[in-house]
């Protein structure tokens, strides 16, 4: 992005201020998404500010400023928008949780699929657990019946644990399946 100069040093540092504040809001999008934001931004300040004569800077300046909204608030859904179009595309955990997080006020939907996420990380305490405790963790059953899958602090009496070693890889199984489609149930809600 090319930066704008401005004759007037205080329009230049409103100008500098103001993209040091769109920079932090749009900071946890990839490169090529910011730098997009940066010059869609950028060209609206110019096509304002390009024809403005020295000493009306300032004034056309915070005008354009004005109408672009605080990049705090203005450019929130922009940047949840494309985090979820990141997270989507990459399943990337981490780029997942940021989508979810900037979203999760945006409908319910975004509310459920930020539980099923917290599940998948649930999955994940269980192997834990069973490292810890293995006589307490697994898919537990009496007789025929099946009674819990996770940890039991008090097994019932006659409760046999089924898996055993095998516990561990099903978990892992079980998060990635789990995971995976969350994601693409992600994918169809952004849409």
């Amino acid at each position: 992005m090319k930066r704008i100069i401005f004759t007037n040093p205080t329009a230049q540092k409103i100008y500098d201020d103001y993209f040091k504040r769109v920079n932090r809001s749009i900071s946890i999008l990839s490169t090529a998404d910011q730098l997009e934001m940066q010059m869609e931004l950028n060209s609206h300040v110019y096509e304002a500010t390009h024809t403005a004569l020295p000493e009306n800077e300032i004034d056309v300046l915070m005008d354009a400023l004005e109408k672009l909204g605080a990049p705090e608030v203005a450019l929130q859904p922009i940047v949840a928008v494309k985090k979820v179009r990141q997270a989507t595309q990459s399943f990337n955990p981490k780029h997942v949780l940021q989508a979810l997080y900037l979203n999760i006020f945006n409908g319910i939907g975004y509310f459920i699929l930020a539980f099923a996420y917290m599940l998948v990380l649930a999955f994940g305490s269980l192997i834990v657990f069973k490292l810890v405790s293995p006589t307490h963790t697994g898919l537990f059953v009496r007789g025929e019946h099946f009674v819990a899958f996770g940890f039991m602090v008090d097994l019932p009496e006659a409760a046999t644990e089924l898996l055993g070693d095998l516990f561990i890889p099903v978990v892992f199984l079980l998060m990635g399946v789990f995971y995976s489609l969350t994601t693409l149930i992600f994918r169809l809600l952004k849409r």
